[in-house]
């Protein structure tokens, strides 16, 4: 198998989420044996070990010596592990970093340290100086990919279906594009839900392509379309692969309050997720409108008629 296969594989097994075949992939492919691939190779095998959550692996692997796209992804780590121990006080000291290391030479057109750069902004709840860090994306997959997202986040859908239609035009038929439709149609809505609904119906013919993240996508296109038990099964089958995935906890919770399961139900799924993700932004949403509400109500009082 030549580079270019090898190297379309591993992005494909990255894009669909399955983080473990892409480093078993890479540790154990030969077939590599240009400078150019086997950094590409060793980007995906470290950004597959903080999707796992295995910071200081990374941490610990990378040195100062490293490519620029490793060391990026290497502070991306330093982030997250410092924002699972909800140690946030040094937020904006990261978000200094971050853009501080995108002007240096050339990393600003380089794809990786983009996404991975965008994606610690992201993570710091810093949306429009991550679009600024992918303003230069044409021909570059994965930052556009991560720009939809951030414009869906924005509620933005026209720039986020302006942005799908343009990478059309390049992408042809690339799995991530056909994600992207996927992430686009759910919140377009209508017959939409039902093309997001075939999209990953194809995602996960493959044994490889059944991953937690292909299971949300199924799940939540059934959730919307009022297929509730086939929603449930999907998300059960997520849950076995990793109890305290955030996603697929806040699917359960939506799935649980639209098929009346008891508030019992429901609350321990919200207790799971503070358990696993804290400062997770569904909960941030979940208690202001908690207390909005409770404030609203405290300004009206039953009266007894009787």
């Amino acid at each position: 198998m030549d580079e270019e296969s090898i190297l379309f594989g591993v992005r494909n097994l990255f894009a669909v989420g399955n983080y473990q075949a892409v480093i078993n992939e890479v540790s154990s492919s030969n077939g590599l044996f240009s400078t150019e691939a086997k950094l590409e190779a060793k980007t995906f095998l470290y950004r597959s070990y903080v999707a796992q959550g295995k910071y200081n692996l990374v941490i610990n692997d990378i040195g100062d010596n490293n490519e620029a796209p490793l060391k990026a992804i290497k502070l991306l780590a330093e982030f997250l592990a410092d924002k699972q121990k909800n140690n946030l006080s040094n937020a904006e000291e990261y978000i200094a970093k971050a853009n501080a290391f995108i002007e240096e030479g050339a990393n600003r057109i380089n794809s990786v340290i983009q996404v991975t750069m965008a994606t610690l902004l992201v993570q710091a709840d810093n949306l429009d100086a991550a679009l600024r860090i992918l303003h230069s994306r044409k021909n570059k997959l994965e930052c556009c990919a991560l720009a939809v997202q951030i414009y869906l986040q924005l509620n933005r859908l026209d720039l986020a279906r302006d942005e799908v239609q343009s990478v059309k035009s390049w992408a042809e038929d690339a799995l991530l594009l056909q994600l992207m439709e996927a992430w686009v149609g759910l919140r377009i809505g209508g017959e939409k839900y039902q093309e997001a609904f075939y999209i990953y119906e194809e995602c996960a013919q493959s044994n490889t392509s059944q991953t937690i993240k292909v299971l949300n996508g199924q799940a939540a296109v059934n959730l919307a379309l009022g297929r509730y038990p086939e929603a449930e099964s999907l998300l059960m089958e997520a849950q076995t692969k990793d109890s305290n995935d955030p996603d697929t906890l806040i699917n359960l919770i939506s799935c649980a309050t639209l098929t009346a399961k008891s508030q019992e139900v429901i609350q321990r799924y919200v207790s799971q997720l503070r358990e696993v993700a804290p400062n997770h932004p569904y909960l941030q949403d979940f208690d202001l409108k908690s207390s909005l509400f409770d404030r609203s109500a405290s300004r009206f009082a039953l009266v007894d008629t009787a």
